[in-house]
């Protein structure tokens, strides 16, 4: 049985990853199959809540390695990495109690939260997740694939949770990452969390194969999340093996942890296309030429238009991406980047997550001429009229040039901790 949930939660609180722990608490007379799942989709849907993740837990009776995969109100559960044969799950009596959990905890009050729950026994193709991670998805289309699926299925409100919840269970990992969610206690929800900043550094430096740990530029702790939610903290890693860092971390009480199987800094909502392709709410990886030098706008953006055969689209690093917009500011005409990021609509820009300077230009910059008679400087007669002396009347038209060195080079170059986002893959992983 695969149960998929999304959009539980709100600006105002929730998490859709908590619900995952109450469901497996609610459900523990059944064994987890594998991990529970943490899937990101597309990014830039207007109408997402936070992070726009939605979660899936495979259950069943266990089979093959058993492993520890949470703690919950001070008891162990474990995941197995296969499962036998047993239809004694009922999914009508599975509805009812996934309606309970959701009746108390999904925040039905604010209208952007659309919550559903998904059962399923086998799988939806794989294509409604790349879909879902890539593109906007219609909810016919996801309702005809639930009945084909034979799918028991409660989406509430405007019932648009359901997409989420599908691709959730259609997600076959190609690239996967994991994540070890901790939990405050209920008392401590919405005050200030209590996470050692100096224990985060002393984690990231001390397992290597963990990310986005912590903004050094900007001295920022991003394992903790600034939303009124019920997570304490999280701590992303290639690895399983997460439990060493998350009790290298000093902090207020963890009332229950779980270790989440994510499509996190994978970069799969990222498809490349042409620039005369690229439309609004895609994630593009797209080449071009710098069709004039970045500029800085009202709020402190950067915007850059690069350009291929004749097709042109703004580029922007935003204010939130601190520091990366000085290494954008050194880019001039002529350069030829690739950039990775997020389609805005309106005005069509490129939200850029990385960029790769494919080729830099020659720049040159005049040098003004000495009169060869009294070796002081010449004088700009006017545009294109050349120079003269204004002591000793010589005229010239010759302008040498010389070459500047450029403070950038070619290569990767990607935004600052603090300004990632979920599914976007960091250079520490390529």
């Amino acid at each position: 049985m695969y149960i998929g949930v999304d959009d539980t939660d709100s600006v105002k609180g929730g998490c859709t990853t908590y619900l995952a722990t109450e469901i497996i608490k609610e459900f523990q007379e059944y064994d987890v199959i594998g991990y529970p799942r943490l899937v990101r989709l597309n990014p830039n849907i207007p109408w997402k809540t936070r992070g726009n993740g939605a979660v899936s837990i495979k259950f069943g009776k266990g089979a093959g390695k058993k492993f520890l995969v949470g703690e919950i109100e001070n008891k162990k559960y474990y995941g197995y990495s296969g499962f036998k044969n047993d239809r004694n799950i009922s999914m009508n009596d599975a509805g009812k109690r996934l309606e309970k959990i959701m009746n108390k905890y999904a925040f039905f009050d604010d209208k952007n939260t659309n919550p559903a729950f998904v059962i399923m026994e086998k799988k939806p193709e794989q294509g409604l997740y790349w879909d879902a991670v890539r593109k906007i998805v219609n909810l016919d289309y996801v309702k005809k694939i639930l009945k084909q699926n034979n799918a028991l299925y409660h989406g509430y409100k405007n019932k648009r949770g359901l997409i989420g919840a599908s691709s959730a269970v259609a997600w076959r990992p190609k690239d996967k990452t994991y994540e070890v969610i901790t939990y405050r206690e209920k008392k401590k929800i919405g005050s200030e969390r209590n996470v050692n900043e100096e224990s985060v550094i002393k984690m990231d430096k001390k397992f290597p194969f963990t990310f986005n740990n912590y903004d050094y530029i900007n001295k920022k702790i991003i394992i903790a999340p600034s939303s009124p939610c019920p997570v304490l903290f999280g701590i992303r890693g290639d690895k399983t093996v997460l439990l060493n860092p998350m009790k290298t971390i000093k902090s207020e009480k963890i009332e229950r942890w779980l270790i989440f199987e994510t499509n996190q800094g994978t970069d799969e909502h990222l498809v490349r296309k042409k620039i005369r392709n690229t439309k609004a709410y895609d994630s593009v990886i797209t080449k071009g030429k710098i069709v004039s030098k970045p500029k800085t706008i009202i709020g402190g953006h950067v915007i850059f238009p690069i350009s291929e055969n004749n097709h042109q689209i703004d580029c922007a690093a935003y204010e939130p991406t601190k520091n990366f917009r000085n290494l954008v500011r050194e880019l001039v005409k002529d350069d030829v980047v690739t950039v990775f990021g997020g389609v805005r609509e309106k005005p069509l820009t490129v939200n850029v997550e990385k960029i790769k300077i494919e080729k830099l230009a020659e720049v040159y910059e005049k040098l003004i001429p000495v009169c060869p008679k009294c070796n002081k400087k010449m004088k700009s007669i006017g545009k294109a009229q050349g120079y003269r002396c204004r002591r000793c009347g010589v005229k010239t038209k010759e302008i040498e040039t010389k070459k500047i060195e450029r403070k950038i080079n070619p290569g990767f170059y990607e935004v600052p901790v603090c300004a990632r986002r979920h599914l976007s893959k960091p250079l520490k992983r390529f």
